[in-house]
């Protein structure tokens, strides 16, 4: 049953990427009225929908699991149907070494955690000897209720785990990259056994693989915002936010369109944002990583022998066939995170993510040709570093009535799409418990 206020509030929600869009979601749906605000021109932040001649391509190429129960939450209580919304694959590692190869699939017939030691046990390319190593330390963070007394980095935690250099190439390192855009030398272990607790340790179908049917934009930001206008709340596009002061009784929100005055207002923008829109705010530094995602055209008959194929060997960490997901046939999406400094010769770094796919490819007895076009999207600050004992700001701030959202603020989760709206409800619960 949905909360009602008495008194509903009028609250800003400053950013229309998922944070803020879980956000003033949350608030409608308590009976608050909401005015969302977003300088660019379209919604949707870090999770969007970029077009490319007649093709919608995404500013990254993104991955859900079946442990987001957030994000599938905020999509059900929208009127959206996750099956329609996302391809499911039951989990299933497919790690390509040049042409070596290491597979690990886990059964549908059996709960967790069972079905990930059936995987660990079963899988072709690792040693009896990985195998057992992977399988103890999974045991052993289970007794330990995947907590650490210290917080350490991933390559520390897993050199205490005697975790074999084929385990950690193959799979952990794979595993830590995907899900916190970190390099494993610095990269939170904390963190990581967070992730890998909700994907493993509850639910057979929390490891699944949710991949977007479509663009970002069409699958689920357009959606989103459509039953944010449709259940009465305000939304401005284009509409830069100049400064948010705290003027008691009111919130002092001025805009490019003019100053307004709400009861509370909710910052759902980057860290690297907040000192141009609330100057009176302290928010720690982050370091960022980046992602830059690498679109190959081929021909509509083009398909990969599996939609998503892991590389171990070179710059790229995966490769998704947009046309077994995404419904754009011949379409390949190379993912590669947490980079240094890529080539400024664009058609340079193309011709080395093909031949790092034919390396793999190779192994199948076939090879790519050249694509009939190439896009390169780089998001420069795509996550933050997520080291151990990271300092992130809470919801709450100094100033009363100015909440923070963003997958940055603090919480169990790195910088993903469930992070940022598990970040945009704590945002909203916070305005509803101070009324």
């Amino acid at each position: 049953m949905l909360k009602h206020t008495h008194t509903p509030r009028h609250v800003a929600v400053v950013g229309a990427g998922l944070a803020g869009l879980a956000a003033a979601h949350t608030l409608l749906r308590s009976g608050h009225q909401v005015s969302l605000f977003e300088a660019a021109p379209q919604a949707g932040g870090r999770a969007r929908g970029v077009p490319h001649a007649e093709t919608m391509l995404d500013n990254g190429q993104h991955l859900c699991i079946g442990a987001y129960q957030a994000t599938l939450a905020l999509l059900g209580q929208a009127g959206l149907e996750p099956a329609q919304i996302f391809t499911r694959l039951p989990l299933a590692l497919h790690m390509h070494h040049g042409a070596a190869r290491m597979s690990l699939v886990t059964p549908t017939w059996l709960p967790a955690p069972l079905h990930l030691l059936w995987g660990l046990l079963s899988a072709r390319g690792l040693s009896l000897n990985s195998k057992w190593q992977a399988i103890r330390w999974m045991l052993w963070l289970k007794r330990c209720a995947f907590t650490l007394g210290q917080d350490t980095t991933v390559a520390s935690l897993l050199q205490q785990g005697r975790q074999t250099d084929a385990a950690i190439k193959l799979l952990w390192e794979p595993l830590c990259l995907a899900a916190l855009n970190t390099p494993i030398q610095i990269a939170s272990a904390q963190v990581f056994l967070n992730v890998l607790h909700d994907s493993f340790q509850q639910n057979r179908a929390d490891s699944d693989f949710l991949i977007l049917k479509s663009d970002l934009s069409s699958s689920l930001i357009t959606p989103l915002l459509a039953n944010i206008t449709a259940v009465g709340g305000k939304v401005f596009l284009r509409t830069p936010v100049v400064s948010v002061k705290n003027q008691h009784p009111y919130c002092v929100l001025e805009t490019s369109q003019g100053t307004q005055l709400f009861d509370d207002v909710i910052l759902a923008v980057g860290p690297h944002q907040l000192k141009t829109v609330a100057s009176d705010l302290v928010v720690p530094a982050f370091d960022y990583q980046p992602i830059t995602t690498v679109y190959l055209q081929y021909p509509p008959a083009t398909a990969l022998p599996l939609p998503v194929m892991g590389l171990c060997h070179g710059l790229a960490q995966w490769v998704f066939d947009r046309g077994v997901c995404c419904d754009q046939p011949g379409l390949l999406a190379v993912v590669i995170s947490a980079h240094g400094v890529l080539s400024a010769d664009r058609s340079r770094l193309v011709q080395q993510c093909i031949a790092e796919i034919n390396q793999a490819l190779a192994g199948y007895g076939w090879q790519l040709a050249q694509p009939a076009w190439t896009q390169i999207i780089t998001e420069k600050r795509a996550t933050f570093s997520c080291t151990p004992d990271l300092t992130r700001p809470p919801t709450h701030t100094a100033l009363a009535h100015i909440f923070l959202a963003g997958d940055y603020v603090a919480g169990r989760y790195p910088a993903t799409i469930e992070g940022a709206v598990i970040s945009g409800i704590a945002a909203a619960d916070a305005v509803l418990a101070a009324t």
